[in-house]
C-alpha cells in the first residue's frame, strides 16, 4: 500500500463515527491484498450507512477513485451517487458524473482487445441517466427528454441490461413525467420502476418518507390519470402499506378501493370529507365524479353477471339522470372499459366484454358467491332434467 493511501485511511478513521472506524482497517487490509470483491462489499456497507454521509465524497475522491478499474463499474457509479446525495451544488455534481464518464472512456481506450474485460457500457448508461436527473433538478426539461429518449433507444437494442440501470431509467422518467404533470405516464413508469426492485431493495434505496411520498404521488396519479381505471396493481403492491397504515394518508387507500369497487356512496363520503383539503384533487373534482360513475358501471356488470342492463339500473347505480346514461356508456366504450351495444328505443345496454383487471378480496368474494350460485343452479337443472328424462335414459 502506498504511503498516501495509508495516510488517507488513517485520517478518515480518526474522524468518522466510532462504529464505522473498524471498516477502515478492513479497507486497508483488503486493498493491500487486492481482494477487490471483498473490498467492494465493505465499501457498500460504509456508503449505505447514514452515519457516513459527511465522509462519503472524501472517501470516494481520495480512495475509491484510485482503483475504479478494479471493481464493478456499477458499484463505482453507485458509490459516487451515494457520495453526491448531500451535495446541493448541481454544477459540481454534474462535473463529478462527467469526470467519471471520462475516466471510464480512458480505461476502455487503454484496454487491449480480448483481454476479458467488458467495456463500461452499463456504467456510462447509468451515469447518463443520473446526469439527466441532475439536469431535471436544474429545470432543463428539453435536454432531459433528449437524453432519456437516446438512452431508451440504446436500451431497446441491448441484449441484456442490469436491473439497476433499467430501474434508474424508469425512475428518472417518472420524475420527468411528475414535473410535467403527466399523470398517466408517471403512474405506469413508476410501477415499471417498482417492478425492477425487490421489497428488500425498496427498503434499502428508499427511506420510509420517500416510500410514503412515492405511494402518495402514485395514488394521486391513479385518481387523476384519464387513462387509468385499473388500480389493482398499485393497491396490492407492498409500497401502498406506507400510506394504508398511516393515519394521515390511509383515506387515500380507502378512496382508491372505493373506486375499484365502484362504491359510489363510500366514494361520496370520503370525497366530501377529504377532496377540499387537497387542492389538486379539488381542481379535478368533476373528473373524479365522472371516474366513479364509469367504475360503478363496470362494477355493476361485474357484480350482476348479466349481459344486459337497463338505463334505469345504470342510472340508479351511478346516481345520474337517465338521460346521461347513454353518454356514460359511450364514454366507457371509447375508453376500452367495455364493449357492447346500446338499444336507445328499449333503453338497454348489452355488454359483450369487460376490460380484464386485478380485483381485490371483496370482489373475489363476490365472484366466489356467484360461482357457488351458478353451481347450485346447474345442479338443480341437472336434477330436473334427470327426473323428467328417466324414460329416455332407460
Amino acid at each position: 500500500m502506498t504511503h498516501e493511501i495509508d495516510t488517507i485511511l488513517s485520517t478518515l478513521k480518526q474522524e468518522v463515527n466510532s462504529e464505522l472506524a473498524p471498516l477502515f482497517d478492513d479497507f486497508e487490509d483488503l486493498y493491500e491484498r487486492k481482494l477487490w470483491h471483498q473490498l467492494t462489499e465493505k465499501l457498500a456497507i460504509f456508503f449505505h450507512d447514514s452515519k457516513s454521509e459527511s465522509f462519503r465524497l472524501r472517501l470516494y475522491t481520495q480512495f475509491v477513485s484510485k482503483f475504479i478499474d478494479k471493481i464493478n463499474q456499477l458499484n463505482v457509479v453507485e458509490f459516487l451517487l451515494q457520495a453526491l446525495q448531500e451535495n446541493d451544488d448541481t454544477e459540481e455534481s454534474l462535473q463529478y458524473l462527467k469526470d467519471l464518464q471520462k475516466e471510464f472512456k480512458e480505461i476502455d481506450e487503454k484496454k487491449q482487445r480480448n483481454d476479458g474485460l467488458k467495456p463500461h457500457v452499463n456504467g456510462n448508461l447509468l451515469l447518463d441517466i443520473e446526469i439527466a436527473r441532475v439536469k431535471l433538478e436544474k429545470g432543463d426539461l428539453v435536454e432531459v427528454r433528449d437524453i432519456l429518449d437516446a438512452i431508451g433507444k440504446t436500451l431497446d437494442v441491448q441484449d441484456s441490461v442490469p436491473l439497476r440501470v433499467t430501474g434508474a431509467y424508469y425512475s428518472c422518467n417518472a420524475s420527468y413525467y411528475q414535473v410535467k404533470k403527466d399523470f398517466n405516464n408517471f403512474y405506469y413508469t413508476s410501477l415499471l420502476y417498482l417492478s425492477t426492485i425487490t421489497s428488500e431493495e425498496q427498503q434499502q434505496r428508499l427511506t420510509q418518507l420517500e416510500q410514503q411520498q412515492l405511494a402518495y404521488n402514485l395514488c394521486i396519479a391513479a385518481l387523476l390519470g384519464d387513462n387509468i381505471y385499473n388500480f389493482g396493481e398499485l393497491l396490492q403492491h407492498p409500497i401502498i402499506s406506507s400510506i394504508s397504515n398511516d393515519k394521515e394518508y390511509e383515506w387515500l387507500f380507502r378512496f382508491l378501493n372505493a373506486l375499484t369497487e365502484g362504491d359510489f356512496q363510500k366514494f361520496d363520503q370520503i370525497s366530501k370529507e377529504r377532496i377540499p383539503k387537497v387542492p389538486i384533487l379539488a381542481q379535478h373534482e368533476s373528473f373524479l365524479r365522472q371516474k366513479i360513475c364509469l367504475m360503478t358501471l363496470v362494477e355493476s356488470v361485474f357484480a350482476k353477471s348479466i349481459r344486459t342492463l337497463s338505463f334505469r339500473d345504470i342510472a340508479d347505480a351511478t346516481f345520474l339522470p337517465i338521460d346521461s346514461v347513454e353518454h356514460l356508456v359511450m364514454r366507457s366504450i371509447s375508453l376500452g372499459l367495455l364493449k357492447g351495444s346500446i338499444d336507445q328505443v328499449q333503453q338497454l345496454v348489452t355488454i359483450t366484454w369487460v376490460q380484464p383487471r386485478i380485483i381485490n378480496q371483496e370482489q373475489i368474494k363476490k365472484m366466489k358467491d356467484n360461482l357457488i350460485k351458478w353451481q347450485d343452479e346447474v345442479s338443480k337443472l341437472g336434477n330436473k332434467i334427470e327426473g323428467r328424462g328417466k324414460s329416455i335414459w332407460v
